[in-house]
């Protein structure tokens, strides 16, 4: 833990690390297979990065305290859920989970919004955003399917809570994508309404805020160019 807080702290590539990781994530899973203890130790090894990320970047203490409250009432309640087998435990650690990715979220963009200069870890960090928002809409869907276990039909309920839970978040990132494979459909008016806002968010986010940032990266480095030719030229006059 301590080793994970000093890499996001004092790495000028944060963001890159935590994109990597993300996207590690994604090719890692599959090789977990069923393996129930191997999928418990990712999902717990995640939010343990989550929590390395905030507390290195959010600066408020009571969004920090609020974090950790959340990631102690996420593990407590996952623990329960798999001793008790009680769907109200794993209601609350889903619940815990999207607080958990939403404080995540606003740290990222709060820490971005205060960098003067656009560099390609703040791009790495808009797209961390983007990937967070897919887990965070995955756990939505979940929620979902626990109140209503035909939310979203194509998904097999006798596999494993973590392989549910893959599908899901496969699920979240094919509609933020807007790629719509129809594998799986969203069957109530709640999940409908999920996939919609989450559509909607994917393609304006993409749109606007990463193509702006990207737009402000060229333009700076082109300008960087302009000032570096200006001061070679007038080295060259002087001598």
């Amino acid at each position: 833990m301590l080793r994970l807080h000093k890499i996001f702290r004092y790495s000028p590539s944060k963001f890159t690390v935590l994109l990597s990781f993300l996207l590690f994530q994604i090719f890692l899973t599959p090789i977990t297979g069923k393996s129930i203890f191997l999928e418990q130790i990712l999902y717990f090894y995640t939010y343990l990065v989550l929590l390395s990320a905030v507390t290195a970047i959010v600066e408020s203490k009571v969004k920090l305290s609020i974090f950790i409250m959340f990631y102690i009432t996420s593990f407590i309640s996952s623990v329960l859920f798999f001793m008790l087998n009680s769907i109200h435990w794993l209601a609350i650690s889903e619940a815990s989970d999207m607080m958990m990715i939403a404080i995540t979220i606003w740290g990222i963009l709060i820490f971005m919004r205060r960098q003067k200069k656009v560099t390609r870890d703040l791009i790495a960090g808009a797209i961390c955003v983007y990937m967070l928002c897919g887990l965070l809409w995955a756990n939505g869907y979940s929620l979902c399917m626990i109140y209503d276990r035909g939310a979203i039909s194509g998904i097999d309920l006798s596999e494993s809570i973590f392989a549910v839970r893959n599908l899901l978040v496969y699920f979240s990132y094919v509609t933020m994508m807007t790629i719509g494979y129809g594998d799986m459909l969203p069957a109530t008016s709640m999940a409908r309404s999920l996939v919609m806002l989450q559509g909607l968010f994917g393609q304006m986010y993409l749109a606007v805020f990463v193509a702006g940032i990207i737009g402000m990266f060229l333009s700076q480095r082109d300008e960087n160019k302009i000032i570096e030719k200006i001061e070679e030229d007038a080295k060259h006059r002087r001598h």
